[in-house]
């Protein structure tokens, strides 16, 4: 559970004094909004601070509560502090435009004012000691995307382990890290969108990029590299994303003529073949295509029939499609926001 007002309070007091700071209830505090919750001293500026509450911090739910949290603008000698269990990485850099300070409970405390910068590692709060990162290797990543896939159906760990070829143990200590983080309710479900973005500031794919993508279309190129192009049901290989992917399941994305696409492929071996045989780009305009390493195994199994333009190519699931859209601050977001996919795939963005 997040903590209260109260306790928001004391935890940054305590933040504070980690980093030599003295911070303060403020006197004859009683419920007016113009008077600040704390005050602190740094480096002798006095700061006034007027502290909000929340548990999980996502750009979505940020967006929804600034305008609300922002009606009283703090003055020169005053500033807004956000204390969470989990603040992301996305909505962190959001509260640093808008001259936010935050304190996550996982252990980061972050202030900017007049005069006044705090930028640092604070020992976490007792009641949020949990993993600075969920997503240390590829299981919890698997997990996550497939509760995304399937955000209806409550999460047996049995029966994700067979599904993901992964052990019963390894998936029932990502599920408790999951629970804990408030990213997975009590009866399995995700947690949606806090789990899409946080999945989303893990998702990193290694990338290459090759220049004769027409070859593609050659049999012999085509099996050597197990693009898998006619063996949806069964097989695994390459997958169109980003995009292109989006504009064809009919998301707000405009793609010019010739724009050179965006694969997934498998493993790290298939991707330096296609380098060896579609060859390297002598430059960025010379770019064919650009191919990058599936994070998880489902990227390249779950594929979908491709664009009617491009019918070749198959399509990653609109899950897939969309961690790679939120990479792009600016109008890959844009476009998510206004894609609902298609029939059939519950949005968890």
């Amino acid at each position: 559970m997040p903590v209260d007002h109260r306790g928001a309070s004391d935890a940054a007091i305590a933040a504070f004094a980690a980093v030599g700071i003295v911070a303060k209830t403020a006197k004859n505090r009683s419920g007016d909004h113009a008077t600040p919750d704390l005050t602190v001293e740094v480096n002798g500026v006095p700061l006034d601070l007027d502290v909000k509450v929340a548990a999980t911090v996502t750009p979505d739910s940020l967006a929804k509560q600034l305008p609300r949290w922002s009606v009283t603008q703090p003055q020169a000698t005053s500033a807004h502090l956000l204390v969470a269990d989990r603040i992301l990485s996305d909505a962190r850099q959001m509260l640093r435009e808008q001259g936010w300070g935050w304190l996550d409970l996982r252990g980061h405390l972050h202030l900017s004012g007049p005069g006044v910068l705090v930028d640092t590692a604070v020992p976490a709060a007792p009641q949020a000691r949990r993993p600075v990162d969920l997503f240390v290797g590829k299981v919890a990543l698997e997990v996550a995307c497939a509760l995304l896939l399937t955000p209806e159906r409550p999460a047996v760990v049995r029966q994700l382990a067979r599904d993901l070829n992964r052990s019963p143990s390894s998936v029932s200590a990502v599920m408790s890290s999951l629970r804990e983080a408030q990213l997975v309710d009590s009866r399995g479900l995700p947690v949606a969108p806090e789990l899409f973005w946080e999945t989303a500031s893990a998702w990193r794919p290694a990338s290459t990029t090759i220049a004769r993508v027409a070859l593609l279309r050659d049999p012999t190129i085509a099996a050597a590299l197990r693009t898998s192009w006619d063996d949806l049901e069964t097989g695994t290989g390459w997958a169109l994303t980003d995009t292109m992917a989006a504009a064809a399941y009919g998301a707000p994305a405009g793609v010019r003529a010739g724009y050179p696409p965006d694969f997934y492929v498998p493993d790290t071996t298939t991707a330096h073949r296609a380098e060896t045989l579609l060859g390297r780009p002598t430059s960025d305009d010379a770019r064919g295509a650009t191919i990058r390493i599936a994070p998880v195994p489902q990227v390249c199994t779950l594929r979908r029939p491709g664009p009617p333009d491009e019918p070749l190519w198959p399509l990653a699931h609109p899950l897939f499609v969309a961690l790679d859209l939120a990479e792009d601050r600016g109008r890959g977001r844009e476009i998510l926001e206004g894609w609902n996919p298609p029939q059939g795939v519950t949005r968890v963005w």
